[in-house]
């Protein structure tokens, strides 16, 4: 072999193989270069996503925590009205806390009012939705995101 000769022979059993030294071994293929890129965006996409349901379920934990917190109060201020005030209780509330003067009879509207509805307070009522399954904050997710992307 001539040293500038970039021809190799490899003899392998009874075969000879010409290989020439100045191809490079691994040849970058459009394919395999679409496909890694596809494969980054793939997965900076998935990186955001996961990023955006965390902080959305940050502020979904910080929403319920706020939420929790007035129906604990809700909860006490019922417990302090043992019964329904009377109209006097609420008479002599505005004018000795609040300051308030009996208004005149041409300043009175009256206005009738159906009886008593049958609704009643209950403070151990539970309003909070329930809680959501994967699937339907996945569905809710790619829904919020596909109206981000088309604006739809």
């Amino acid at each position: 072999m001539k040293p500038k000769d970039n021809i190799v022979y490899l003899k392998k059993g009874d075969q000879v193989h010409k290989v020439d030294a100045r191809k490079p071994r691994f040849h970058l293929s459009p394919v395999l270069v679409f496909t890694v890129i596809i494969m980054f965006v793939g997965a900076l996409g998935s990186a955001a996503a996961a990023a955006l349901m965390a902080n959305t379920r940050q502020e979904l934990a910080f929403e319920r925590q706020r939420l929790n917190a007035q129906l604990d109060a809700n909860r006490i201020l019922a417990g302090q009205i043992i019964h329904p005030f009377t109209l006097e209780e609420i008479e002599r509330e505005a004018q000795e806390r609040l300051g308030m003067a009996r208004p005149d009879p041409s300043q009175i509207i009256y206005i009738n009012v159906p009886p008593v509805s049958h609704v009643v307070f209950n403070p151990e009522a539970d309003i909070l939705p329930r809680d959501s399954t994967f699937w339907e904050e996945m569905r809710a997710f790619l829904q919020g995101l596909i109206n981000r992307i088309f604006g739809g």
